[in-house]
């Protein structure tokens, strides 16, 4: 998922500790093909998740948790455009757009 690239450090590592709500360490690494080192690293803020890593996490995710990784996406993307927004204060037809489509699909 090219959406994944894009992902802040912080938003990988709340994917990880989600996935340990209901797993060790030492399982979420096996399943990863990680090292518990690797999972020590990534919530100590050492290193974070490649793209590789996270996109296993989404396959080895149960459904509720598939659910909640797609809302860690989404607040990411979602903030990281705010943020663009008002750092640029440009409002260009792309940027109308956007706002036009989140409008659309946002629950009043």
């Amino acid at each position: 998922m090219r959406i994944i690239h894009n992902l802040s450090k912080e938003a990988r590592t709340r994917i990880i500790e989600l996935l340990l709500e209901n797993r060790s360490k030492k399982e979420l690494a096996e399943e990863l093909g990680l090292s518990p080192s690797a999972i020590t690293k990534f919530l100590s803020s050492a290193t974070h998740p490649s793209d590789e890593t996270i996109e296993k996490a989404f396959k080895i995710a149960n459904e509720r948790e598939k659910r909640e990784i797609i809302d860690i996406i989404l607040d990411d993307l979602l903030e990281s455009l705010e943020e663009f927004i008002e750092e640029t204060n440009i409002m260009s037809r792309k940027i109308l757009r956007i706002k036009k489509i989140i409008t659309h699909i946002t629950p009043s």
